[in-house]
């Protein structure tokens, strides 16, 4: 995302509660800065990590790219990370895009914010509940021209459906859960083994 956003001559805002890619950020500032100097950017841009409160309050579009970790899970959980309380520090003019995770966003919230003018807009890829329920507050006919609800195409990719390289596709990811749990590997502990996700199913 960040270097589609550059490619747009966008100043970027990042927040990570959990991990700062430093390099990363110097190295897309550098390539922002020659693109300026060598004239194929009309306006010098930046971008540097800031503070949620601070990306959340500045930004125009507020892009969401996070694993879903719930309380107890994490010292930085982003269960709801989106909520009334975030959703009123943000721009009456912005819009977020959600391709992360549907629970990140606190949809009962979400919605009231689009019905009240709190944001501009709200494209969706993901739910807290899928398939979206037809009474979800977020098909109320009153939002429908600034709310965009997209049926996880995220996931709809060929190599992210049925790769075999379970560091690629689901297809592998689930096969190498499989073989993990059978074979005892990672010394048979579940809590280790990153392709099962279901681990609560193991201590009933």
């Amino acid at each position: 995302m960040i270097k589609k956003c550059a490619g747009f001559d966008m100043n970027i805002l990042c927040f990570d509660p959990a991990y700062e890619n430093r390099d990363y950020i110097e190295a897309i500032q550098e390539m922002m800065d020659l693109s300026f100097q060598r004239g194929i950017g009309r306006e010098k841009t930046s971008i540097r990590y800031t503070t949620l409160q601070e990306a959340l309050s500045a930004a125009d579009f507020i892009s969401l790219h996070v694993p879903l970790l719930r309380d107890g899970e994490s010292t930085t959980p982003t269960y709801h990370l989106i909520n009334e309380t975030t959703l009123r520090m943000m721009k009456p003019t912005a819009m977020i895009v959600n391709t992360s995770r549907g629970p990140v966003i606190d949809e009962a919230a979400l919605a009231r914010a689009l019905r009240e003018n709190w944001i501009a807009g709200a494209a969706l890829d993901v739910y807290e509940q899928e398939p979206l329920p037809a009474d979800s507050p977020l098909r109320d006919p009153v939002i429908a021209d600034r709310c965009r609800l997209l049926p996880h195409f995220a996931s709809a990719a060929r190599i992210t459906r049925l790769s075999s390289d379970p560091n690629e596709g689901m297809a592998g990811r689930c096969v190498q859960g499989l073989i993990d749990v059978l074979e005892g590997n990672y010394g048979g502990d579940v809590t280790k083994m990153p392709y099962v996700v279901n681990k609560e199913a193991f201590k009933k």
